[in-house]
């Protein structure tokens, strides 16, 4: 004969249902924090007439990820100013032409170096600063068209690091409430850096800046500048280098430099030799202390 369940058994279930989902949630919250994946935690400090800025930090579960980032860090907006202006990237155009034009549009230079100067200022040693800048361009007196520049930055053993994202990028009605953040490894935009000497590489759409360098004191151009306007360059030959013959170029170049090196700094690249192969720097570091040394010939 079937029993029916009393008032008090279906309250006990439902009880026991009760505390079995809510574990179940409790572990699966415990399964996301505590996992290998790490997430960008933003705290804005900058919103005002089109620049919005964040100080990023990476969080794994719940501890923030160490970066020993050289912040909090004091640089000039005169001197941003001329580091600004000395960024060039180039979009490959039409045929075989390539076309470079300044990183950051003349309208908006004054306005994202007093950012950047503001947010490494208040950085921490954790936190990198993502930067989000909207150049508004008018027709007829009314505002016709947005375009987003954005990247990342930020200060390590004494060169700025500035990672870009988006340049001119058109803003559509649909995104301009929810702009798209800059990430690292993320390249949604197809152009690449242009490096040289005080500007060097650090990725296709990265460098690494020697912003302590009485260069920037004054206005610095990278030799073949656009001058600030778009200029179209010429690619002869678009072929790759073949990997052999590039490592034979820089391998040649390495022995001119070093035959010019003095005793001690013959000693400094083996003692810094020594410390790559032992793991007690970067690679990144590296490289820098390498180029800083040959350049010392």
């Amino acid at each position: 004969m079937d029993v029916m369940p009393t008032r008090t058994g279906r309250f006990a279930a439902l009880a026991s249902s009760s505390r079995l989902i809510g574990l179940v949630g409790w572990v699966a919250l415990i399964a996301l924090v505590g996992g290998c994946a790490t997430r960008s935690v933003r705290s804005p400090i900058i919103d005002r007439m089109g620049v919005q800025v964040d100080l990023v930090r990476q969080v794994k579960g719940f501890t923030t990820q160490p970066l020993g980032y050289d912040h909090p860090t004091i640089i000039s907006v005169v001197r941003m100013i001329h580091i600004l202006n000395a960024i060039e990237i180039e979009t490959r155009g039409k045929g075989t032409g390539a076309l470079r034009q300044p990183a950051f549009h003349p309208e908006i230079v004054e306005e994202t170096a007093t950012a950047i100067s503001e947010a490494l200022a208040e950085a921490g040693p954790d936190q990198e600063v993502g930067v989000k800048i909207i150049r508004k361009e008018i027709r007829f007196g009314v505002f016709h068209k947005k375009y987003l520049t954005s990247f990342l930055v930020h200060v390590s053993e004494d060169h700025l690091y500035l990672s870009l994202h988006r340049i001119e990028w058109f803003v559509s009605r649909r995104n301009e409430d929810s702009l798209p953040e800059p990430r690292r490894d993320t390249h949604p935009m197809d152009f690449r850096v242009v490096s040289g000497e005080h500007l060097y590489y650090a990725g296709p759409q990265a460098l690494e800046i020697d912003w302590q360098n009485p260069v920037f004191q004054t206005a610095y151009r990278l030799p073949g500048s656009s001058r600030g306007e778009k200029r179209r360059r010429e690619v002869i030959d678009e072929s790759p280098v073949p990997r052999s013959e590039r490592e034979e170029t820089s391998n040649r170049e390495n022995r001119v430099a070093i035959d010019e090196l003095s005793p001690d700094q013959l000693r400094a690249l083996a003692d810094l030799e020594d410390d790559r192969r032992e793991g007690r720097i970067t690679e990144t570091a590296y490289q820098r202390a390498k180029r800083q040394l040959l350049r010392q010939r």
